[in-house]
């Protein structure tokens, strides 16, 4: 038996925010592609790149949202939040306690108007609680409670999840659940768990950014035609244009992005193929640094 949630306030909101996000990102680009080079468009870049990242974490939170459900069968209740499944075995519930009866709680995780997942102390009795709700008040929790912590829902009909519930207790369980979560697709990646591989991966786009920002100071003060003595097998110094010293900050984003997914998804198969991706991606990013810094010398 499947309970959902009402979700309409927090997809709206959520949606709201990412939507924003995009919106802001594109228009900060826009603004850095229709500048001068200089230094001083860096930040557009660096704010440009932030606010993508929060919209695309509000995109996958607002998902999550509208894949939330409440599943019971004799085994477990089974509650989904996007690639995250938590599974609480029939046989641990002891009670359910609805949110009305006890002061409103203060949810530390992803949480705004009509969507909280994360954890609160609640008391009452309750003590540590998960919470996968849209709760707006109290009044709309339904607090599950086990031996081993208590879980909070937003329920519309409680009587009915309740009698579900009992019904599925009288059945009994046919296997064996452990009162876990289990991780699927992205949610189950080790990098979120990685700190070495996310400190390459930020060394990485610190490296992209080092040599963003070298070129865009210098690009300023340059003539028009320029000789570029970065090394060729001819061993001649070519002159060009200043415009082609752009062409560095194009081949690295393309790099750095092409590298750091590539380095995800091996990490995922073997830790130590990830790292090696990764690293050469600094490296990558470094010698177009060092291109930069020979070619302007």
């Amino acid at each position: 038996m499947e309970f959902r949630p009402p979700r309409t306030v927090g997809t709206l909101f959520g949606g709201a925010v990412a939507a924003w996000c995009f919106i802001l990102t594109a228009a900060l680009a826009v603004r850095g592609a229709t500048q001068p080079v200089a230094l001083g468009v860096i930040p557009l870049y660096i704010v440009a790149s932030v606010f993508f990242s929060i919209g695309v974490l509000f995109a996958y939170w607002t998902y999550s949202l509208g894949t939330m459900r409440y599943v019971l069968d004799r085994n477990m209740l089974t509650v989904t939040w996007g690639d995250i499944r938590q599974l609480v075995p029939m046989s641990q519930i002891e009670r359910l306690v609805p949110g009305r009866e006890l002061p409103a709680p203060h949810v530390a995780g992803v949480s705004w108007l009509g969507h909280h997942v994360g954890r609160a102390e609640v008391e009452g009795g309750i003590g540590d609680t998960l919470f996968y709700s849209t709760h707006r008040s109290a009044d709309d929790l339904l607090y599950v409670v086990t031996a081993h912590g208590a879980y909070a829902l937003s329920v519309e009909d409680e009587v009915a999840f309740a009698e579900a519930v009992q019904a599925q207790q009288r059945l009994g369980s046919l296997v064996a659940v452990p009162q876990a979560p289990d991780r699927l697709y992205l949610a189950a990646q080790p990098f979120w768990e990685d700190r070495t591989a996310q400190v390459l991966a930020f060394a990485a786009f610190a490296t992209f950014f080092a040599m963003f920002a070298y070129i865009y100071r210098q690009y300023p003060n340059l003539p028009a035609s320029i000789p570029l003595s970065f090394p060729q097998l001819s061993g001649v110094t070519r002159i060009g244009s200043k415009s082609d010293l752009l062409k560095l900050p194009a081949v690295g984003i393309v790099l750095l992005l092409a590298n750091l997914a590539l380095g995800f998804v091996a990490h995922s198969w073997e830790r130590m193929v990830g790292y090696v991706l990764l690293l050469a991606t600094i490296g990558a990013e470094g010698i177009l640094l060092a291109a930069a810094i020979i070619a302007l010398r």
